[in-house]
């Protein structure tokens, strides 16, 4: 009887388990998926309408399957050997998208339609592709309503963009509430009606729905959650930019049927007696404020007197400047303030000073020297230094301090840094200081004070790659030839992969029961500031990276301006989409990094000043567009610096395909930090870098 038993229950489990491989296997059509890559791209490929053969190579005669390393398919994006990405945009192509025709693929994590010319609605297929993380459908012309079974069966959907097509109806508000893991939706420049959404997934930072027919009034909650940009142009849509009174008074609920009674004399003494209770409440509580204020007002003053002498709030270190450098006449100013501060002033004026020896004694028990790779030092000899600034940026200003006992270093007086307390602080830069690579410039020592801090490194003697390629116009200046270029190139990767390595944190994988895996979000990325403002050269022209590892430090708020990881595409979209700055900042990724270095290698290449480092659009040369317009159209050598052109050879033109394919918008479709150091290690070896 057990033996039958057991035989039962063996025989019902290989049936489930047969039923279930046979779901799999089976699309929603009932045709049976394909089992390889290469084949699921070719029955992907008989479904489209590919007007300039742009998917030519999609060719069941390839030799090679998609993601062979050597002869890897177009359009496709891969890690270690597997398909995680189909990037399609802007290839006018159209037809009915045979999403179950991947729906065998568990590594497909992202699809990229943008400005295309797909049209109709969203096929049916589409919830078979259960693995997408990402899904961009922009600037088609998809029309008919969301479908709720998108978010419904897509459980690992992180990213959906649907905005500027045709999409129209109501918002499916229970599969949108539903969906775990959804982090950005954009449903902007459409047709679609009805009510927002009064329950948004928690996960999701960024949400669009401005430019469409909404109408209702704008729940309270989801106003507060999203910038009031997000809601725009929709005039029927209360609470939303541009609405008017007419749009609230249609979305007001009906009068009552039965009237107020009206107020009783008891009813009215007692509304006075409660009322005046809460007047006597509130004049309490404002007297105690006001003393209170009073008390901390005097506190700060005793503290102020106290430590005015510990001060660097002189002019001359103060003083705002655009300029790269300033005249000779301006750092002999720096440095007599410096010797005023010696003295004991604290550079607010005439008399003030409080005790000059016991303020620096106190200082140079708060300035921690980690290292003595550029001399011994103490802040006393720091303080009597004569200075010279260097520059301003938009961490802080720069400046060069030249000791008596013969030791130069570089100061950097920090702003916006109060993100965490003394003790984080002090163990984030001590971990810093201990970082040892050839192409990396860590800091010696630092100072703390809340109000600023000074952070202390070797002085390099020429400068930034910024003032070397644009800056420095004297007769006797340096030339770049394009062996120094890609000597520079070289030590850049070597160095941010150095600080992806020790500083990067790896993303949790989660895995699903179907198989998929899921990303957490991205931790930041390592450098976050990486530019060539931020990429100093020695006597030697090698390069050392600065001002990395500050993203941790730096004020959410001031975050976006000063750290140039938020010029990202990623971190502009997630700005143009009404995000604050936290939203922002969680859009960035080790990625960001990468996109940020795409535009140094072209700066090098291009030998142009970057668009990219301005705050404004005026001025500069967008490298990135022009670049990738000159690849799309085979005139890569017309962008290569006619001053290295003629000995830069082929090599330029594959260091720029490598530039490009680091500044590709999209975040997933752009190279690790691995692959771009050794692409960019292959150029400079004569191979061909892997760019295409």
């Amino acid at each position: 009887m057990v033996t039958l038993l057991l035989a039962f229950r063996l025989s019902t489990l290989f049936l489930l388990l047969l039923l279930a491989a046979g779901a799999i296997a089976v699309d929603p059509d009932g045709a049976a998926a394909p089992d390889t890559e290469a084949a699921a791209l070719l029955r992907l490929k008989a479904s489209l309408i590919d007007p300039t053969n742009a998917l030519e190579a999609w060719s069941p005669s390839s030799p090679s399957p998609p993601c062979d390393e050597t002869h890897r398919w177009p359009r496709v994006q891969c890690y270690n050997g597997v398909l995680i990405g189909l990037r399609l945009a802007r290839l006018n192509l159209s037809g009915d998208f045979d999403f179950a025709a991947l729906s065998r693929l568990p590594g497909l994590h992202s699809i990229n339609l943008i400005r295309n010319n797909f049209s109709g609605p969203l096929p049916a297929s589409l919830a078979a592709v259960r693995s997408l993380r990402a899904l961009y459908l922009s600037r088609n012309a998809f029309s008919g309503p969301v479908p709720g079974d998108v978010f419904a069966a897509m459980s690992w959907l992180k990213k959906l963009y649907l905005d500027r097509n045709d999409f129209s109806g109501e918002l499916p508000a229970g599969a949108i509430a539903g969906a775990p893991r959804l982090q950005e939706l954009h449903l902007d420049h459409n047709r679609i009606e009805g009510r927002v959404p009064s329950k948004l997934p928690a996960t999701l930072r960024l949400f669009n729905v401005s430019h469409n027919r909404l109408t209702g009034v704008l729940p309270e909650a989801v106003a507060a959650r999203f910038n009031e940009s997000a809601f725009a142009g929709n005039p029927g849509l209360c609470g939303a930019p541009g609405s008017g009174a007419g749009a609230c008074a249609a979305a007001a609920p009906g009068p009552a049927h039965s009237a107020m009674p009206p107020m009783s004399a008891a009813d009215y003494f007692a509304v006075q007696e409660e009322t005046s209770v809460f007047v006597v409440m509130g004049i309490i509580m404002l007297v105690v404020l006001l003393v209170a204020g009073a008390m901390v007002l005097m506190l700060r003053q005793d503290e102020g007197t106290s430590t005015a002498s510990s001060g660097y709030e002189h002019p001359a270190i103060g003083a705002p400047s655009g300029n790269l450098s300033v005249p000779h006449a301006a750092g002999a100013a720096a440095s007599a303030q410096l010797v005023t501060m010696e003295q004991g002033g604290s550079g607010g004026g005439g008399g003030g000073g409080v005790g000059g020896v016991g303020g620096a004694r106190k200082q140079v028990a708060e300035f921690v020297l980690m290292s003595n790779a550029a001399g011994e030092f103490g802040l006393p000899e720091l303080m009597k230094a004569s200075a010279e600034v260097l520059g301003n940026g938009t961490l802080g200003s720069a400046y060069k301090a030249a000791m008596r006992n013969g030791v130069t270093v570089a100061v950097k007086r920090m702003r916006d840094m109060n993100r965490v307390g003394r003790a984080e602080f002090e163990e984030h830069i001590r971990m810093l200081g201990e970082l040892r690579h050839p192409n990396v410039l860590s800091p010696v020592g630092y100072h703390y004070r809340k109000e600023e801090k000074l952070i202390v490194s070797e002085f390099m003697p020429r400068g930034s790659l910024l003032y070397v390629l644009h800056g420095d116009q004297s007769p006797d200046r340096v030339v770049l030839d394009w062996p120094a270029r890609m000597r520079i190139a070289v030590g850049v990767v070597r160095g941010l992969s150095y600080l992806h390595e020790k500083l990067g944190i790896p993303a949790m994988r989660l895995v699903s029961m179907t198989g998929a895996d899921f990303d957490a979000p991205p931790p930041p990325p390592p450098h976050g500031n990486l530019k060539s403002g931020n990429i100093l050269l020695d006597a030697h022209l090698e390069p050392r990276i600065v001002d990395y590892g500050f993203f941790p430090l730096v004020n959410t708020s001031q975050a976006p301006h000063a750290m140039f990881a938020f010029r990202s595409p990623e971190a502009a979209s997630a700005a143009g989409a009404g995000a604050g700055a936290a939203a922002q900042r969680a859009a960035l990724s080790a990625r960001s990094d990468v996109y940020c270095l795409g535009i140094v290698l072209l700066e090098l290449v291009t030998g142009k000043f970057p668009s990219q480092y301005l705050l404004t659009a005026r001025g500069g040369t967008d490298v990135v567009q022009w670049a990738a317009s000159a690849v799309a159209g085979g005139t890569e050598q017309e962008v290569v610096d006619p001053v290295v052109a003629a000995g830069a050879g082929p090599a330029a033109v594959r260091l720029l395909r490598v530039g490009v394919r680091c500044t590709i918008p999209e975040p997933e479709s752009r190279p690790s930090m691995a692959d771009v150091a050794r692409m960019v290690e292959q150029v400079a070896g004569g191979g061909g870098g892997g760019a295409s």
